[in-house]
């Protein structure tokens, strides 16, 4: 009499666990590349086509595989790395489940080429969909070079649910880059779709990061060294002011192995304190060395957690490493301190305070001389707080300045209708109330809706610049770039590319600010990678809000009556005034009637 339980063929439990080993193209590449750097090799090469679904191939010199090993390796928990229980302890590779090459070949078709150092002749193995095709001798150089093609082939499932080109380069991108990161001993060359992307040659752990991002990047990094009876800290922080607004570059590694902590990454944003402002975060490069026996990195197939023996002297120790490497370097030009005076507990009279102006042609510089600089005529547009003078009276040297003061206080007072709070709301008398705008929300909704109409117009009007912007970009934003030149046109930015990442921009958006050009873009780029790994977002629509985010008026920019007139003119002229492209409210109103209701006078 049969049972039900029936025990799985080996092909079907391969593709099971494959759910788990194999999740997209950047699982297989990660393995691939950790397989090449356990066999000890010292030049590896990643190539992939069509972001990795129709070809992923890494060659490396390492030790390589006779003819036995090569066709045992693709065998369920088969490894080389680990005997009995005891090496489960202690391990120092990378892999050692046994468990990636099993799952890749049985969702893709595979072809292995290795040879040993002291072998004449190499082996070749083709297996397609967990079925060995053939094994043969073949000519082939020391090392071993595996092309996995078409993943996920015969699991179409799966497949559907792989994400655009973009998107499965970008995780590409970033697991070749964590591992060459953590390894800048070996030499890494990346390939995709003809292009070389990099070609790392063997350097130090700053430099190798200098290769990777910019020079001007690693200028903003600060050495950590740390050690004590059990553990040992070193790698590289970034400096205060060089915190960003996201997460993308912070990297742990335990034991050389990339490795992802929530807890851990609170530690280093407690080291920091109140040196970086909320909402920006710190760059890192951490290596942590510790006895194997103390920690677990057999938590998940993808080997991405671990487990502390004790994790809380782990973030103790990390916590006061990094506050040592702040404490000893020289940040005295990092800190700064923006806003106004905090209240002290002392109560405040209330009293008018007379306004203070500024002269609006005082930093006016000198064009008769001829002692001025490009900066002199970029500054020259703006006061010191940042307000416009466009808006202001011109008057030629001649004019005495008490007039020119006693037309800017008349300008002001005349303004009754409509002013400035904390240069962060625009206040406006209404015949019902008082309308209070967030500046921000509301011009980041104008921006959104212009530039919607002109990416799906594809049409563009940019100010030509007299003199190009250059921009030196890293390797991963100069292909996104390439990849968004179409919508960048159709906002107004204007380029050419040249040597070594650089752009040269030679047009502009007419929204965006003169004098920060270049912060606007890279920021542009940054806000764009970030939106689509959280927010997936249609490539336009995530242009257009990345545009409106970081080409919008900030809190605390002070602006001229003109400006804030425009602005309500603007926003109430959108389709959509009353949101941001986030949802937030761009706009609220107090009527008269609750007014009078808060004073008791109803």
């Amino acid at each position: 009499m049969s049972g039900n339980i029936k025990i799985l063929s080996q092909a079907l439990s391969n593709k099971i666990a494959a759910g788990e080993v194999v999740s997209r193209p950047e699982s297989v590449v990660k393995e691939l590349i950790e397989n090449s750097i356990d066999s000890g090799a010292g030049d590896i090469t990643l190539i992939i086509k069509d972001a990795g679904k129709s070809l992923i191939q890494v060659i490396d010199d390492g030790s390589g595989m006779n003819e036995d090993d090569a066709v045992m390796c693709f065998q369920r928990h088969s490894t080389s790395k680990i005997a009995s229980y005891e090496d489960l302890e202690n391990i120092s590779t990378l892999g050692f489940r046994g468990e990636a090459l099993a799952s890749i070949c049985s969702i893709s078709q595979v072809e292995l080429k290795t040879k040993k150092q002291d072998e004449e002749i190499g082996t070749l193995v083709r297996i397609d969909g967990n079925e060995i095709k053939e094994v043969t001798k073949t000519n082939c150089d020391k090392g071993t070079s595996v092309s996995i093609r078409n993943i996920f082939y015969n699991t179409p499932g799966r497949r559907n649910f792989l994400k655009s080109n973009q998107t499965e380069f970008r995780h590409i991108y970033e697991t070749f880059v964590r591992l060459a990161i953590s390894h800048p001993d070996i030499k890494f060359s990346f390939i995709n779709n003809d292009d070389n992307i990099f070609k790392l040659d063997r350097t130090s752990l700053q430099l190798r990061i200098q290769s990777i991002f910019t020079k001007q990047y690693t200028s903003g990094l600060l050495p950590i060294n740390e050690e004590n009876q059990i553990i040992k800290l070193n790698g590289l922080i970034s400096k205060p002011s060089f915190a960003k607004k996201t997460r993308h570059e912070q990297y742990f590694y335990l034991n050389g192995r990339f490795f992802t902590n929530r807890n851990l990454s609170y530690s280093v944003s407690v080291a920091y304190d109140d040196l970086i402002e909320k909402g920006n975060y710190p760059s890192f490069f951490i290596f942590i060395e510790i006895d194997p026996k103390k920690v677990d990195v057999n938590v998940h197939p993808s080997k991405l957690e671990v487990k502390f023996e004790d994790e809380s002297a782990v973030f103790g120790f990390l916590r006061s490493g990094i506050r040592n490497a702040l404490r000893n370097s020289d940040l005295v030009f990092d800190v700064q301190f923006k806003g106004g005076l905090e209240f002290q507990g002392k109560s405040e009279p209330l009293e008018h305070t007379p306004v203070h102006f500024e002269n609006p042609v005082k930093n006016k510089p000198d064009f008769k001389s001829g002692k001025y600089s490009i900066h002199d005529i970029t500054e020259a547009s703006f006061n010191p707080d940042g307000s416009s003078v466009e808006s202001l009276p011109v008057f030629d040297n001649d004019t005495n300045q008490t007039e020119i003061f006693e037309h800017t206080r008349k300008e002001e007072s005349e303004a009754f209708n409509v002013w400035q709070y904390q240069n962060k709301y625009v206040m406006c008398q209404t015949e019902t109330g008082l309308m209070i705008l967030d500046q921000h929300a509301a011009h980041e909704r104008i921006l959104y809706e212009k530039a919607v109409m002109l990416l799906n117009s594809h049409s563009g009007f940019s100010q030509q610049l007299l003199i190009p912007i250059r921009i030196n970009l890293s390797k991963i934003d100069f292909q996104l770039v390439k990849m968004l030149e179409e919508e960048l046109n159709c906002l107004g930015f204007n380029f050419l590319y040249k040597k070594d990442e650089v752009i040269e921009i030679t047009g502009l958006p007419s929204d965006v600010k003169i004098g920060d050009e270049n912060k606007i873009f890279q920021e542009l780029i940054d806000q764009y990678k970030e939106y689509d790994l959280k927010l997936k977002l249609d490539k336009r629509d995530n242009m257009a809000k990345s545009f409106a985010c970081k080409g919008a008026i900030k809190s605390g920019d002070r602006i001229s009556k003109q400006e804030m007139l425009t602005l309500i003119d603007d926003l109430f002229a959108a389709q959509m005034p009353y949101v941001c492209p986030h949802g937030r409210p761009t706009v609220i109103r107090i009527t008269t009637d609750e007014l009078d209701k808060r004073f008791s006078r109803t």
